[in-house]
């Protein structure tokens, strides 16, 4: 009786596993769908027939935990998709929300400063990958992020270059090694906010410290 009830409970939480991760990966490959149109760079990353047979994979394990469902009907899935996206986007609203209420002045410079750059970058006209890659740049300097992830997304795409050499796509190492230098630069001017925080922040601390002795 006890192995029955551990296999339902099982396929319960495996059916509830594929019902949450399903949306997520129906939405990342109709995005990628969307960037490979104005992306060519995109279009040669993925093998597309290994994608598309994923997703008809996918989708036939969703219907599969509705199809031993009571009652089942096909307008269900249409149901739980919508609700789903309408439920995830309110959420995703709600905190999107309170995290801008919660916002400095000067947060908000630094936002409409890396918006203003991504909009000039979009009409001279760089890449998809192009875009991700400044605008983790902006991020990272103006609010001073931990420069050992640049540092460490350097070292990977340094590391695979030979790799793609060997499989002879001198294309994608050239453009691997350019985006490497990238995120090397992109490390040394982040190490350098980095140094005038704590410069600052110590600063900051010696000053208290006096004050603290004259009273």
């Amino acid at each position: 009786m006890s192995k029955k009830i551990d296999r339902k409970i099982l396929l319960a939480e495996i059916k509830r596993r594929i019902r949450e991760f399903y949306p997520y990966f129906l939405g990342f490959y109709f995005l990628s769908l969307m960037v490979a149109v104005f992306s060519k760079m995109w279009r040669g990353f993925f093998y597309w027939p290994a994608f598309h047979i994923l997703i008809i994979f996918f989708s036939m394990l969703f219907v599969l935990t509705f199809a031993f469902d009571d009652g089942f009907r096909v307008s269900d899935i249409a149901k739980y998709l919508i609700r789903q996206v309408i439920a995830r986007s309110r959420q995703h609203f709600i905190f999107v929300r309170s995290g801008l209420m919660r916002l400095s002045r000067r947060t908000w410079l630094k936002l409409l400063l890396i918006a203003a750059v991504m909009v000039f970058a979009v009409f001279y006209g760089t890449s998809v990958v192009g875009l991700i890659v400044l605008l983790y740049a902006l991020i990272s300097f103006l609010f001073v992020c931990d420069s050992r992830a640049a540092a460490g997304i350097a070292l990977l795409l340094l590391a695979s270059c030979p790799a793609l050499l060997l499989l002879k796509k001198d294309l994608w190492a050239e453009n691997t090694a350019v985006y490497a230098y990238y995120f090397l630069v992109i490390t040394v001017l982040t190490q350098i906010r980095e140094l005038r925080r704590d410069d600052i922040a110590v600063d900051n601390s010696i000053d208290s410290v006096v004050v603290d002795r004259k009273r």
